[in-house]
């Protein structure tokens, strides 16, 4: 059974990551979307919240191979404790693949037998990032052809919370 971790902050998750994982899980047995903390970044949405509007997106796509948990650890170690032999990344840009590279090369570091495979976005994605998504719900721009209608919907609620405090 060919396993593979789709990894990724997702907040939010986005028509972009939706693309990544339709055809992920065309290549896989099992894609397992993993929603990860990171140091380096603060979220507005809390790691339960990601993960229910990936569930919601993927039953409203009908994309029935991938599941989608929490993680706050290595990847690597994740990967080896369940048994995934395959992380996949989605690239947008040149930037994207510039800083893939490095992190598929420091995974390579601490287990050679996980492989990263790369998948590049649909032409009509690539400029979608959840950072710019965010940008564009704070100021009440247009970002329902950018993400599933359940986090534009979530968007719409986080932005009018942001406003209040």
């Amino acid at each position: 059974m060919r396993k593979a971790l789709y990894v990724g902050s997702y907040d939010p998750v986005t028509k972009g990551h939706l693309n990544i994982l339709q055809r992920a899980s065309r290549l896989f047995d099992e894609v397992i979307v993993v929603v990860s903390a990171s140091t380096a970044k603060s979220y507005w949405f809390s790691a339960d919240k990601r993960v229910d509007m990936i569930e919601e997106a993927l039953k409203s796509e009908g994309i029935s191979n991938v599941s989608v948990m929490a993680h706050d650890g290595l990847t690597v170690s994740l990967a080896e404790s369940i048994k995934a032999t395959v992380l996949i990344r989605g690239i947008r840009t040149i930037k994207d693949m510039e800083y893939e590279v490095d992190i598929a090369t420091l995974n390579k570091t601490q287990n050679s037998s996980i492989e990263t495979i790369f998948l590049i976005s649909d032409e009509s994605y690539r400029s979608i990032s959840s950072t710019m998504v965010k940008e564009i719900a704070f100021y009440n721009g247009k970002i329902e052809k950018l993400v599933p209608e359940n986090v534009s919907i979530a968007l719409k609620e986080a932005v009018k919370k942001r406003r209040s405090e």
